[in-house]
């Protein structure tokens, strides 16, 4: 009976092993690399080319696809980013359920936004304390390319990000 008990707990512990050997953890501090995602090229021929892609002559759901910060790199938690542009001069922002934190610590933000198509900037908030400038780099049928600085501790960095219009 003993040597059955013995036997029974080295099958048990050596099954443990084994599940335990197929098993492989998440390493945190290396996360999986973001997918590569191509920028548009080409860039709106007119104004009016740029509000209907930006708004579709109402309003256009964007979804960010990826988002980069320079000297950090691609930042998941804006990959469930959404953009919607109103053909009325204003903006919705929802930063999605995984804020990042710092200036991202609200949700749902909202405000103005203009074009300065002489150059293919898109105007956040002008004239506030808030105000943001992001430069069209690339557009296509249905992505667009932003590039911007934000200032973090009175460093401005790069920024980037790539967006496709939720359908």
């Amino acid at each position: 009976m003993k040597t059955l008990r013995s036997t029974a707990k080295l099958i048990s512990f050596l099954a443990t092993i084994s599940i335990l050997g197929a098993c492989s953890l998440v390493d945190l501090e290396n996360p999986p690399a973001a997918p590569e995602v191509e920028s548009p090229i080409g860039i709106p021929q007119s104004e009016a080319e740029l509000m209907t892609a930006l708004t579709n002559d109402d309003n256009r759901e964007w979804r960010a696809v990826t988002f980069s910060l320079e000297g950090v790199g691609v930042q998941q938690c804006r990959r469930d980013d959404m953009l919607v542009f109103f053909n009325d001069g204003t903006y919705r922002y929802d930063g999605g359920e995984t804020l990042c934190g710092g200036a991202d610590d609200q949700r749902i933000k909202t405000g103005i936004w203009t074009i300065d198509f002489d150059n293919l900037q898109l105007v956040f908030d002008a004239g506030t304390s808030i105000e943001a400038i992001a430069t069209v780099s690339g557009l296509s049928e249905n992505r667009i390319e932003l590039l911007g600085q934000v200032d973090i501790f009175g460093q401005l960095l790069d920024i980037r990000g790539i967006y496709e219009f939720a359908e």
